[in-house]
């Protein structure tokens, strides 16, 4: 789908992307072949796309083997040209707001999302999926801005970690699979994309809130200590946060973009024995 094309189809909607909902349509066929091959669709697997926009990728997942398409698009118009488009027995079109969507979302395992995900609402939408979502998927590939993508995938000790990349470490593995150019959406964007795997993902022994509210605590200023962030905010004396930290496999002195998944692990184990 070209740009021509693109706007051929918003003139008879009689729309313009909407900047309140983030709209950018891609117009590379190539870049959603890919997202689909990535995510490896079986003829069992329930597939859901948040934001189908005007279906380019729509296409490619209505021709996979998956056994159930769930397509959610808040934009109501859109949701009407998807309707016209394409009637399939195995697709069923949700004109929602995926956050609201998400928490009740009742879907078949294995579950699946591919989705070129809305720009101001991509990372509220991942946390959802993982923490919220009735069913956890087993796999995630969406297209994402690239300097999102690049922070969710930074290792221990780079200072671009935060809240969104460990929670999603917690869970599975990410990585970037695609780099792609803002010249390859309608309208052009300001800034480039990626398309982001998480991958390998599987639940947590923690509730989520209690662990979204820990690693908050813990990145409460930047590049603040342990001990002056998180400790400090629990008001925990200094002889409990050695044992804490020695059990957890962490020091105090450590900022929290240091830390890696296991000691993450340790550290929300031993801080929630002392509840």
């Amino acid at each position: 789908m070209n740009t021509g094309e693109i706007r051929s189809k918003l003139i008879q909607m009689g729309q313009d992307p909407k900047k309140s909902l983030g709209q950018h349509f891609l117009t590379s066929e190539a870049v959603v072949k890919k997202m689909v091959k990535v995510a490896q669709i079986s003829p069992e697997d329930t597939i859901l796309e948040i934001g189908p926009g005007l279906g380019i990728l729509t296409r490619e997942l209505a021709a996979s083997p998956t056994k159930r398409l769930y397509l959610c698009e808040k934009d109501h118009k859109l949701c009407d040209q998807i309707k016209g488009e394409f009637i399939q027995n195995k697709m069923k079109i949700i004109c929602d707001d995926a956050l609201l969507l998400i928490p009740n979302l009742q879907v078949e395992s294995p579950f699946k999302v591919v989705s070129n995900l809305p720009y101001n609402v991509g990372a509220p939408i991942l946390i959802s999926l993982l923490t919220i979502c009735p069913t956890l998927p087993q796999k995630i590939v969406v297209m994402l801005q690239k300097e999102v993508a690049q922070r969710i995938c930074a290792k221990p000790g780079d200072s671009n970690r935060g809240l969104l990349t460990v929670l999603i470490e917690l869970y599975g593995e990410a990585s970037i699979v695609e780099k792609v150019p803002s010249n390859l959406f309608y309208p052009v964007p300001q800034v480039d994309s990626a398309v982001l795997l998480i991958d390998e993902i599987t639940p947590i022994e923690f509730n989520p809130k209690v662990v979204i509210r820990t690693i908050k605590m813990a990145f409460s200023g930047k590049r603040k200590k342990l001990k002056n962030s998180i400790f400090s905010t629990l008001k925990i004396l200094p002889k409990e946060m050695e044992q804490i930290t020695q059990k957890a496999g962490v020091s105090p002195d450590q900022r929290p973009e240091d830390l890696n998944r296991d000691q993450w692990i340790g550290l929300i184990r031993e801080l929630l024995l002392r509840d």
